[in-house]
């Protein structure tokens, strides 16, 4: 039986799997709400926000509890802004979802730099390799790195994440367009759960959510919100990176680009991104130097990034990074 606490996050589920319901409209619904509250108004029909009672009807064939139970079966914690275990950087973050699910343990990128790595479904060799040794080279030093759990860049990060070893190694992240339950494409159910037993994925979609278009501004929104920095790896002009650049612009989130080569369709995108101004990341460390300048300039200092200084072209304080001047380094990254 689900009762207390457990009512309000199954409310709060349940609210989420109503036919048509979409992150903007339930946010509506919840604005100035508890879940339970905004669930009985819906289901009476009175709630301000639903005056055609576009959501009374569902509602009133839905089992609160029965919702409850599914989500407690499947593992998946329903997290709320105000509530404990919702991630802090999305808490004040204009785009933060109302309700966020968790498969696995959100915890564990509490304190820890995070940096997003995302790219083509399509990528070349060179991209898939590029992805994974930065991606397994950045766990290593502490870093999250969070992507899409898709084929592709993703799943190239995401592999390179989870064969990363040592005692420094940071869990992998992920954030996906689609319920918790429905692992897209289904040939990478494996790794999505080697990702939630070691780390977390995260979602908005509520369980039983098939893969759709208007899925993925979505996953790049609440990415780009969770990230110190954005790092492209191979991508065309069009596609699902542009939305995480405009989501990460939009919170002055920095965005850099893996170079590739002038002949490749793969690069198009990424390689428009340096002649716009992006920083070039050929490594772990050229991505540890971003991240370190990002945080310093959000006054969350690090320290100096593991290996960064060992090296004088890649120390914040010589080389070419020092020579740009702050002011111009991190407009570059904007």
């Amino acid at each position: 039986m689900v009762s207390g606490m457990d009512q309000e996050w199954a409310h709060a589920a349940a609210l989420s799997g109503l036919p048509d319901m979409t992150p903007v409209r339930l946010a509506v619904l919840l604005d100035g709400l508890s879940p339970g509250e905004a669930w009985a108004a819906v289901r009476a029909g009175t709630h301000p926000d639903d005056p055609r009672h576009r959501f009374t009807r569902s509602a009133r064939a839905t089992d609160v509890e029965e919702v409850g139970e599914r989500y407690a079966r499947a593992g998946v914690a329903v997290l709320r802004p105000d509530r404990p275990g919702y991630p802090s950087a999305l808490v004040g973050d204009p785009g933060a979802p109302a309700v966020l699910f968790a498969l696995g343990d959100p915890s564990v990128i509490e304190a820890r730099p995070l940096v997003a790595m995302v790219g083509t479904r399509s990528p070349t060799p060179y991209g898939q390799k590029v992805a994974s040794d930065i991606a397994a080279d950045l766990a290593e030093a502490g870093v999250v790195v969070v992507s899409g759990l898709t084929v592709g860049i993703d799943s190239a990060v995401h592999a390179g994440v989870v064969r990363s070893a040592g005692p420094t190694a940071a869990p992998p992240a992920a954030v996906v367009g689609t319920g918790l339950d429905t692992p897209n494409p289904p040939q990478l159910k494996e790794l999505w759960a080697e990702v939630a037993s070691t780390g977390v994925v995260f979602s908005e979609a509520a369980l039983g959510t098939p893969p759709r278009p208007v899925g993925y501004p979505v996953w790049h929104r609440i990415t780009a919100g969770l990230s110190d920095v954005v790092v492209v790896v191979e991508s065309r002009f069009t596609g699902g990176f542009t939305y995480i650049v405009e989501a990460a612009a939009r919170r002055s989130v920095p965005v850099c680009a893996v170079p590739g080569s002038v002949r490749s369709r793969a690069s198009d995108g990424t390689n428009q991104l340096l002649v716009d101004g992006c920083t070039p990341v050929r490594d772990a460390t050229d991505v540890l130097v971003a991240l370190y300048l990002a945080r310093e300039a959000r006054g969350r200092p690090l320290g100096l990034p593991h290996g960064v200084g060992d090296d004088p072209e890649h120390s914040p304080s010589h080389g070419p990074v020092a020579r740009l001047g702050p002011e111009v380094r991190l407009d570059r990254q904007a």
